[in-house]
């Protein structure tokens, strides 16, 4: 969440918000309010994120994934701050009890911005402090038994940082698309026991709408298993993804070590759901694959039961539909796992490549 700051000179004007893509930003006169340099300095609590500590390499993690963006835009880190303070100059990142500062949020970005006319308009981001609540029940372990989305008890915090330092870029919140500017603990890639926190394709999208694109190459597509739900205010809320039947009756499930697992029957045709993004530059076609596993990591070592192509461009998330059989041989009362890579051939050069697998659990009936 966002408190709004202003720092003015002369005349100052309301802010306005501006989202025609599958981003948000704010803009004065019609101009969008950003950072003048491509590079900022975040600068990190010693008490908070002391260096080489388990939060501060989730601290670095989270900034790292925020700048594995398609735009020009970067974030630098510096740890061992030891004079943290709102409006002090100075953008930096620190854990707080005080409720004057996280306003009984999770976290929340205090962005100081000016929008004011002298002899032209004057506007753009002058300081962004980003505070994490001590009293939210957060995790460093990106571990699926942890996560609130896995049925754990903990909030991720890398989901809640990166969604900081979204609006610490300049991002607005997202209610329209699934996107970590949402509800972020559920924007989340998941591919074996370990869960990965991104920026994702509307992250990206942003990013460049309001920095330009990178002059180099930098692709990243991948794969997940949410979805967009729908709005909760001007948050997007997320939903696990589902298999479906021939007729697109969702199959009967039930939960399994926090997850759903769906039950099928042998050489039953079924439609698998999974979402797609371009967090990259350009927009690509690939090949997909779609395999049967027996354990939650789906990789091109297992059972392939089809192939297609895959079209994703950087506009907004696409949640598809694969029509898959259930192999006739599989053995009745086993649990399996379902599920696809894009560009498993690996045709395209990617930033990371560990985001391109996904699945649902399944039990054989």
């Amino acid at each position: 969440m966002k408190k709004l700051l202003l720092t003015s000179l002369g005349l100052v004007m309301a802010l306005g918000s501006l989202s025609a893509s599958a981003a948000g930003w704010r803009t004065c006169e019609g101009n969008k309010i950003k950072w003048d340099s491509n590079t900022v300095t975040m600068r990190a609590s010693n008490v908070s994120f002391p260096a080489g500590s388990a939060y501060g390499n989730a601290l670095q993690t989270s900034i790292d994934r925020v700048n594995d963006n398609p735009s020009k835009f970067n974030f630098s880190l510096v740890f061992g701050d030891t004079s943290i303070g709102r409006d002090n100059g100075q953008n930096e990142t620190w854990f707080t009890s005080d409720p004057d500062v996280h306003g009984g949020a999770p976290a929340r970005a205090l962005s100081w911005r000016h929008c004011y006319w002298a002899f032209g308009w004057h506007y753009g981001i002058d300081e962004v402090d980003v505070v994490f609540n001590t009293a939210e029940n957060y995790t460093t372990s990106m571990s699926k038994t942890n996560l609130w989305p896995f049925g754990g008890s903990f909030r991720p915090f890398q989901t809640t940082a990166i969604h900081e330092f979204g609006h610490a870029m300049g991002l607005t919140h997202e209610n329209r698309w699934y996107s970590i500017m949402g509800s972020d603990w559920t924007f989340i890639h998941a591919n074996g026991d370990t869960a990965r926190a991104y920026f994702g394709e509307d992250g990206a999208e942003g990013s460049v709408i309001l920095y330009g694109a990178t002059t180099g190459s930098m692709e990243d597509l991948s794969l997940t298993n949410f979805k967009y739900l729908g709005k909760d205010g001007e948050y997007s809320t997320h939903t696990p993804t589902q298999l479906f039947n021939a007729s697109n009756a969702v199959l009967s499930w039930f939960t399994d070590a926090g997850e759903r697992r769906y039950r099928v029957n042998k050489g039953q045709s079924v439609k698998l759901e999974l979402t797609g993004e371009n967090n990259g530059k350009t927009n690509q076609t690939v090949k997909i694959a779609y395999y049967i596993s027996t354990n939650n990591l789906i990789s091109t070592a297992d059972r392939l039961i089809g192939t297609g192509t895959v079209t994703l461009s950087r506009d907004q998330p696409a949640t598809f539909k694969s029509n898959l059989v259930i192999p006739a041989d599989l053995v009745s009362g086993t649990n399996y796992w379902i599920g696809a890579i894009v560009d498993y051939d690996n045709v395209l050069t990617e930033s990371t490549s560990t985001n391109n697998a996904s699945y649902l659990p399944i039990r054989v009936n």
